[in-house]
């Protein structure tokens, strides 16, 4: 008796994931995401810009970045951009 009474819990366990994970599956296509751009925009700019002017690049010396982005974020996207793979995939040609 005590198999069949834990049986019936995961098999609505497992029937609840599996109801989820299709309606996940259904919205897919309906989810954009803008990391993608923000990590391009990132790597230009830590790419092409000096350290002084990730943050500050208007003629008021103000930033129309957001706090979201911290300075971590951008040493991070800095490493990424000018590191020797990411330069020898630029010299070739494949980026």
């Amino acid at each position: 008796m005590a198999a069949a009474s834990t049986a019936l819990p995961i098999k609505q366990v497992a029937l609840t994931f599996l109801l989820l994970s299709a309606l996940k599956y259904l919205l897919i296509p309906t989810y954009r995401s803008t990391d993608f751009d923000v990590h391009r925009n990132w790597l230009a700019i830590t790419h092409h810009l000096p350290l002084s002017e990730w943050y500050f690049d208007d003629v008021d010396g103000g930033t129309v970045h957001t706090l979201d982005y911290p300075p971590l974020f951008a040493f991070f996207e800095s490493f990424l951009s000018n590191n020797y793979i990411t330069k020898a995939l630029l010299c070739n040609g494949w980026l």
